[in-house]
């Protein structure tokens, strides 16, 4: 008499999600904000054991934590193992500048034939809370979000994938730059409010040229940042 060997198909098992990866996750979530708001200042070392008693979970959600912020370039970690937060340079600043206004001056040349209702939408109801927000980190969020937007309607993913590897170091600089520069940046929403209608226009009319030349105004803003942080690191050397 002949076995029946034949595998049986897996059961459906409604299985429950891992509850260590959600904590790893709001581990990551409250450190990186941590960092962005400078709770966590610039040079800071991350003990696990200590960072595990604050938070109430083991070294190992910690150490996870850790390496998916190294990842993206949140902290980094010397010789010994030890994690502390990222010291972003001048060069690092130019570096971060120069590759955003690479990535959106493509992005809002493949914009500009690919624009949807909804996309416009969004962006318009981006600019809508920018006028309404008075806290720097979220304006800094908001700004983020509208240009994320923009590059998503580039329809070209690898563009948008480059754009989410540089974000988060995007947002340590302009978070650090809005604490240090804060007389200067009292005027940041209006700024930010004017330049992004402008945005919105050269989109509307469907020319990639005149949507580049505009991009290429707003980001040129940014060496103002550049400058300010050139004769703060001249103040401190001196």
């Amino acid at each position: 008499m002949k076995t029946n060997t034949a595998i049986k198909p897996e059961s459906n098992v409604p299985f429950r999600k891992i509850q260590k990866q959600s904590v790893t996750e709001d581990v990551e979530s409250q450190l990186r904000d941590a960092i962005l708001t400078g709770v966590l200042a610039p040079g800071e070392s991350l003990a696990e054991a200590r960072l595990g008693a604050q938070l109430g979970v083991s070294r190992a959600s910690i150490r996870q934590a850790k390496f998916q912020l190294m990842n993206e370039g949140l902290l980094e970690f010397d010789e010994r193992g030890t994690a502390t937060v990222r010291r972003l340079t001048l060069s690092d600043a130019h570096e971060i500048v120069e590759f955003r206004q690479v990535l959106e001056l493509a992005a809002i040349r493949l914009a500009c034939s690919r624009l949807t209702n909804d996309t416009l939408i969004a962006l318009e109801e981006n600019i809508r809370q920018t006028e309404q927000e008075s806290n720097l980190l979220k304006l800094t969020f908001l700004d983020i979000a509208f240009h994320e937007a923009i590059m998503r309607a580039s329809g070209n993913s690898r563009l948008v994938d480059a754009w989410r590897g540089l974000r988060p170091q995007l947002e340590l600089w302009l978070a650090g730059v809005h604490r240090r520069h804060s007389d200067v940046t009292a005027r940041t929403c209006e700024e930010t409010v004017a330049s992004h209608k402008l945005l919105i226009s050269a989109l509307k009319t469907g020319d990639p040229d005149v949507a580049e030349k505009a991009m290429s105004e707003h980001t040129s803003s940014l060496q103002n940042w550049l400058l300010l942080e050139a004769e703060r690191e001249q103040e401190a050397e001196a």
